[in-house]
């Protein structure tokens, strides 16, 4: 799985934070010399902090990483749906399941906050001809564009 920060440099890391902590901090306190026990105890509060930091951003970029996968799923059957406009009937209930499925992974897996966005077009532009293929194209099209929004919220 790709990752932001390699698993090396956390790893080196906790080497230099540790280093610092049992090594340079008990040498330097041993013999006196506060100056560097402080400095010792400064480079461990740092490079355990880098460690945690890049870990963390290293975890959040995988959670994400499934929902941007998810995402781009819906997307790629946006399209499908899309492309069958001209279909007679009208592929409304496909439509309507696909509207659904995407909202309740909304829901369950992110939070209200997309699945409110998900349905609200605020802010865009649709023209059409009024007919019932063209009102369906919008729906699409209006979810479509909700679903790329979040793809670049979550990289």
């Amino acid at each position: 799985m790709k990752k932001i920060v390699p698993d090396w440099l956390i790893q080196l890391s906790w080497f230099l934070a540790g280093t610092c902590a049992t090594g340079a901090f008990w040498y330097f306190l041993s013999k006196n010399d506060i100056t560097h026990t402080w400095w010792s105890l400064a480079g461990t509060i740092f490079f355990a902090t880098l460690a945690i930091y890049h870990q963390r951003l290293n975890d959040s970029y995988s959670c994400n990483l499934a929902h941007r996968t998810k995402l781009a799923s819906f997307i790629k059957e946006s399209q499908s749906l899309r492309g069958r406009l001209k279909e007679i009937p009208l592929p409304i209930k496909d439509f309507n399941d696909w509207d659904e499925t995407v909202l309740a992974y909304l829901q369950d897996n992110l939070d209200a906050s997309y699945a409110v966005r998900f349905r609200d077009f605020t802010g865009m532009v649709f023209y059409g001809e009024g007919t019932e293929s063209s009102n369906l194209k919008i729906a699409i099209d209006g979810r479509t564009r909700r679903l790329n929004e979040f793809l670049s919220e979550l990289s």
